[in-house]
């Protein structure tokens, strides 16, 4: 479909000694074909930007500027889900909203969510660890929806067994690309580290040194950065701390009181009997 400003790229012309316009008549051709589009046709996800991500806004001085609409961290987050092979629309359906509270536990586990949201302080993390399908995940996420939708900040999603093999390839390669990677997830606000160790045991039953490492270089310089962190693991805070204690002081230190470890039963089981 053209805009408007397409066709108005046709010269005027002569027939017969009458000066012919072809912006009428093109413009009215194409209208009756239903092949034009106008303002008032177009419709907007975000009406205040008209999907832009940007406003323009008149200052004190009477000079005009351009600021970020609070649209444009979503719209930067599901620029990079999809990247990731991830459906933004799937990603979404883990809000609060949607976060079941059946159990005891899922209702402390929403409430810690909320808590944390209104009394988080910029570097503050947060952590739900412990037993596979009690919705971690879908906690966590839905943080992250609060964090964007609500507050305008961008999050960033590191899924733990798929980048983790990124940055194993890269950490001998000698053109730089391992710090590229790690400068990448330490410089970020607000990440979220989906399943932290998943898979990560060798042969031997323990976790391999270079996801120890790897994972140590980004927390490390997150916590030193004073970066908010977002944890889900099945292993809790404890079992980390005993596998390697720096690096489990620092997610202790960086989550504070918002640890929660759960102990409920596999709901993703319970569904499916």
């Amino acid at each position: 479909m053209q805009s408007i400003g397409e066709i108005m790229k046709f010269k005027p012309a002569i027939k017969g000694g009458e000066i012919i316009n072809p912006y009428v008549q093109t413009y009215e051709r194409m209208k009756r074909a239903g092949k034009v589009k106008t303002a008032g046709d177009t419709q907007y996800t975000c009406k205040k930007c008209k999907d832009t991500g940007w406003l323009t806004v008149l200052e004190p001085d009477g000079m005009f500027s351009k600021k970020p609409c609070k649209c444009l961290a979503k719209m930067r987050v599901e620029s990079r889900l999809k990247k990731s092979g991830i459906i933004p629309e799937d990603y979404e359906r883990f809000s609060l909203a949607t976060f079941q509270t059946d159990t005891d536990e899922h209702i402390n586990m929403k409430g810690l969510a909320i808590k944390y949201l209104q009394t988080r302080k910029p570097n503050q993390g947060i952590a739900y660890t412990g037993s596979s399908g009690t919705g971690k995940t879908h906690i966590c996420i839905a943080i992250c929806q609060a964090l964007t939708k609500q507050y305008g900040e961008e999050h960033y999603y590191f899924s733990y067994r798929s980048e983790i093999q990124k940055i194993k390839a890269a950490m001998y390669d000698e053109s730089g690309q391992y710090s590229r990677l790690i400068q990448h997830w330490t410089g970020v606000n607000n990440l979220y580290i989906d399943d932290l160790f998943k898979f990560a045991e060798g042969r031997d039953g323990k976790i391999q040194p270079q996801d120890l490492q790897i994972m140590f270089d980004i927390i490390n310089t997150r916590y030193i950065n004073r970066k908010a962190t977002i944890f889900s693991s099945e292993k809790t805070i404890s079992e980390i701390t005993a596998i390697d204690e720096a690096l489990g002081s620092r997610i202790k230190s960086i989550v504070g009181d918002y640890g929660m470890a759960c102990r409920g039963d596999n709901m993703r089981l319970m569904k499916g009997a």
